[in-house]
Parts: C-alpha cells; structure tokens; sequence
C-alpha cells in the first residue's frame, strides 16, 4: 500500500486526537502527517479548518471527502464509510463545516501533544 499525507492543524485539540486516532488504527503505515503550516502544505494554500489528504497519486481531497478517504483505509473503520455514506453529501458537507469552524471553541487547542512515538510518521 502506497502512503498518502494527512495535512493537519497542530494547534488544534480535535485534529491532533484524530491523528492519534489514525496513528492507532494505521496498522500498515498508510499515513504520514504533516501540519498545515509546514513547508510541504504551502503549495496548497489550505485553510486552518480544512483537514486535506494528498493521495498516493497525488490527488488533494480536502473536508469530508478527506475524512472519508482517512476511514476507508483504515482497516477496522471501512464500516464507518458506510454509515456517512446514509447522510447526503450536502449534510455531510454542512456537519464538517459546523465542526470545522467550530473545532478550538468546542474542543479547545493544543501545542501538539503528539508522541515521539512515531516521529518518523511527521514529515515538513
């Protein structure tokens, strides 16, 4: 399996639990992380509430469809797909704006609380 890069807000509680979220579940590496002020995100121009995923070819699927594409190659969540696939696309776009914009007042912020553990998976 081909590695895809999670861009990610370091500064935020919810992102830096849903990468160790991802961390956990990863079982075979699929994921690497890169914070979306780093140098390797720039180029893409991504907003502080978008989660992006730049695919192994290369393709930057950014909001739901990101957290979708996180799920789906996440060995034991593939179940979680399906059930966000119920809920129409508009819902699924208006529900991961309202957490997005609303993700440091709900959940609070951090100073990225991630563990050496897996330094190797956080690339600039």
């Amino acid at each position: 399996m081909k590695t895809a890069i999670v861009f990610y807000d370091n500064s935020c509680l919810l992102c830096s639990k849903s990468v160790q979220f991802i961390l956990k579940h990863d079982k075979h590496n699929h994921f690497l992380f890169s914070a979306l002020d780093s140098a390797r995100a720039k180029p893409y121009k991504l907003s502080a509430e978008t989660v992006a995923v730049l695919t192994s070819d290369q393709s930057l699927l950014t909001h739901h469809k990101a957290v979708k594409y996180i799920l789906k190659n996440l060995p034991k969540m593939k179940w979680m797909v399906f059930v966000l696939a119920i809920a129409p696309e508009g819902i699924q776009r208006l529900v991961y704006m309202l957490i997005a914009k609303n993700r440091k007042r709900l959940f609070g912020t951090t100073n990225c609380m991630l563990s050496n553990q897996h330094n190797e998976r956080f690339i600039d």
